[in-house]
């Protein structure tokens, strides 16, 4: 089985184009300054209509994560599926590239890989620091 794509919207594409770039912005409150993901058309933290896209470091640390040995997808080795903070302090769930993953604990740095998976999308991913 091979891994299911997401589907860009209308709000969720500059996201998308980021990432095939391999230069991943997300949303920026401009009246809070509180960064957002997954792409929202109003600030969770003050309601605010006024995001912007923005850069990110690409640095963050796991706040969770857990390790699947088998997978239906086809990928090679194991499955680590993690929750992700951004320095910027958004969290985001992604996967984490590692074949030693009994190394990985919570808090440990992390930084932003892409992995190409179609010729429209690239995935977000990450990698031990």
């Amino acid at each position: 089985m091979s891994r299911s794509l997401p589907t860009p919207s209308k709000i969720s594409q500059p996201f998308w184009d980021s990432c095939k770039a391999e230069h991943m912005q997300i949303q920026r409150c401009e009246d809070c300054g509180v960064y957002a993901f997954y792409p929202v058309y109003i600030c969770p933290e003050c309601a605010s209509r006024k995001l912007a896209w923005m850069p990110v470091s690409g640095k963050g640390t796991i706040h969770t994560f857990t390790v699947a040995a088998k997978s239906s997808f086809e990928i090679q080795g194991p499955l680590v599926v993690a929750l992700v903070e951004l320095e910027e302090g958004a969290m985001m769930v992604s996967n984490i590239k590692t074949a030693t993953p009994e190394a990985l604990s919570i808090g440990s740095p992390v930084r932003l890989t892409y992995e190409e998976v179609s010729d429209e999308i690239t995935l977000p991913m990450f990698e031990p620091a």
